[in-house]
């Protein structure tokens, strides 16, 4: 985020942040960008991958890039079922599994629609085919947030889980330093033993004493 940051500070329209694999830290990236688009690629599987991280749930649009490779029907079909299953889903600030039943899925959003649902975009990245649409469909995301006020409730959201860890850190910091190393070996060796419970080696280690 800090890296974002700085470039946001620099005064940069358009920041494109890349990650790699489909996990926890797709997830947290995702957070700071007002545009999520999760690519997969026909033949490779990454469907299943992509239900098992919940990765889809974080996607503002879905690209099938390589569409010239043999499978991508399958994978667009697969796709396209598994958004049936879980849109209309409301686009607001966390946009994270708040599942909301007022319409009926549809594959092609609006930008005027009260419910984003995901696009599904196939590209050939390396012959330019499709990046055209995908930029429209990228634009169009922003008007509809821009129009829906999620815009603001995503930067909201964003300097709010800034703030939070920010203040997490400094907490942790003033504990360390408050916190002798013997008691917390002792208490880790407690833990160890069996003797106490997670629960109350964190009562013992913040309180000074353990709830019984």
């Amino acid at each position: 985020s800090g890296v974002v940051q700085a470039f946001d500070a620099a005064g940069y329209d358009v920041i494109l942040i890349e990650t790699v694999g489909a996990g926890q830290a797709e997830v947290d990236i995702a957070r700071l960008a007002h545009t999520t688009l999760v690519v997969e690629a026909p033949g490779l599987g990454d469907d299943i991958q992509a239900i098992k991280a919940g990765i889809l749930e974080i996607a503002d649009i879905l690209v099938i890039n390589k569409a010239d490779r043999s499978g991508v029907e399958n994978t667009e079909q697969a796709l396209k079922g598994m958004l049936s299953l879980a849109h209309p889903v409301e686009r607001v600030f966390h946009h994270h599994g708040r599942v909301e039943e007022v319409a009926p899925f549809q594959a092609e959003p609006t930008a005027d629609q009260e419910i984003w649902i995901p696009p599904i975009q196939r590209t050939v990245a390396i012959e330019g085919i499709g990046i055209a649409d995908l930029r429209d469909h990228i634009n169009q995301h922003q008007t509809y947030l821009q129009q829906s006020g999620g815009w603001k409730q995503r930067e909201l959201a964003r300097i709010q889980n800034e703030l939070n860890n920010l203040i997490q850190i400094k907490l942790t910091d003033q504990w360390r330093r408050r916190l002798s190393p013997q008691d917390y070996q002792d208490t880790l060796e407690q833990l160890i033993q069996r003797q106490i419970s997670p629960y109350e080696a964190a009562d013992l280690l913040v309180d000074g004493e353990s709830e019984t």
